[in-house]
């Protein structure tokens, strides 16, 4: 039960990480398609958004640890000044490690009044591989 509600909210962090242009298409608003001309009575001519949610489904979520990183608890700035690293691989994963803590901290965002909007926590950068292609959503034999 858990491992379903840290999973549940780090899906609604990730969809925070959204390019701006592409958080136009959240809203469940639909586009209604019908036109006279090809429109046939009892079919649903409604578009639904589908929805790809990066690191979902096994894709990478890599991040990168700058020198603003403050973090709050000393080993979670291991990695920082060393690069990219995998900071997301399995959502079933997550609650199996001794990182949670600095998981949950790496993948905090901050608000920022000024420009009504969310970013990364300091001095955290995160990128996800192959973004906007398909080719990013992939089955990890790592990580069954």
């Amino acid at each position: 039960m858990a491992t379903t509600s840290v999973f549940l909210l780090v899906l609604s962090l990730l969809v925070l990480l959204l390019p701006a242009s592409l958080k136009e298409y959240l809203p469940a608003a639909s586009n209604n398609r019908q036109q006279a001309s090809n429109h046939h009575h009892g079919v649903d001519d409604e578009l639904h958004p589908i929805v790809l949610v990066p690191g979902g489904s096994c894709s990478d979520l890599e991040a990168r640890l700058t020198d603003a990183y403050r973090p709050s608890i000393p080993r979670c700035g291991a990695m920082k000044g060393k690069g990219w690293f995998g900071l997301w691989h399995n959502a079933s994963d997550i609650a199996a490690h001794d990182y949670v803590p600095c998981f949950m901290e790496q993948m905090s965002l901050v608000y920022d009044p000024e420009s009504n909007d969310y970013r990364n926590f300091p001095g955290v950068e995160t990128r996800v591989l192959n973004f906007g292609s398909s080719t990013g959503f992939h089955s990890n034999p790592l990580h069954p």
